[in-house]
């Protein structure tokens, strides 16, 4: 993960730092050339490499994810949620800490995870796996890759702090998107 990030910053400064060819011109980018917006670096570089949690990706099936619990499904729903029952990884062996551990898999394929449990565990894990974020106040933690975006907050319940943790598969989002906006166009027109 760290090298490849390595590599991009790299190949980013090199070039920068040499000279521009004689057909480059320094006004307005070039359409289709864009630069990437702020947020994608260093904010959204790990959240790609990953690609899910650790241990799992989007786009895995359901079989690849052992001891789950198929919770029922809201009415409307495209995606299935699966609470993880385990106690391998990470997120198993803290169990007792981050209680809650959703797995959603849209046409059986995984697209999203949150976790809800300790902040003082909770958000220690985030920043683990994808650095240290971009802040939002205090309590708000954003990263925003091209192919994946995962974000932390907490809030005031009655028992104390709350934190939730969530991952998600831009692709996926989008795919969930669509076939929610084909399932609302086939009601409308009955």
């Amino acid at each position: 993960m760290v090298p490849a990030a390595l590599v991009a910053l790299t190949g980013a400064l090199l070039t920068s730092c040499s000279s521009p060819s004689p057909a480059t011109t320094t006004g307005a980018p070039a359409v289709g050339n864009s630069p990437q917006p702020a947020s994608q670096f260093p904010f959204g570089g790990k959240v790609d490499s990953l690609n899910g949690i650790a241990g799992h990706i989007f786009g895995q099936p359901l079989s690849a994810f052992p001891k789950m619990r198929l919770l029922p499904p809201s009415p409307g729903e495209l995606t299935r949620t699966y609470e993880y029952e385990g106690s391998e990884g990470w997120f198993g062996k803290h169990h007792k800490q981050v209680r809650t551990q959703f797995y959603y898999f849209l046409n059986g394929r995984f697209c999203r995870f949150m976790a809800l449990g300790d902040p003082t565990v909770l958000r220690p894990e985030a920043t683990y796996l994808f650095g240290p974020g971009q802040a939002q106040g205090s309590y708000r933690l954003f990263w925003e890759g091209s192919r994946a975006r995962a974000a932390y907050r907490e809030q005031a319940t009655g028992m104390g702090m709350e934190g939730q943790f969530d991952v998600l598969s831009k692709a996926l989002e989008a795919e969930q998107a669509a076939q929610a906006q084909a399932k609302l166009k086939a009601e409308n027109a009955q």
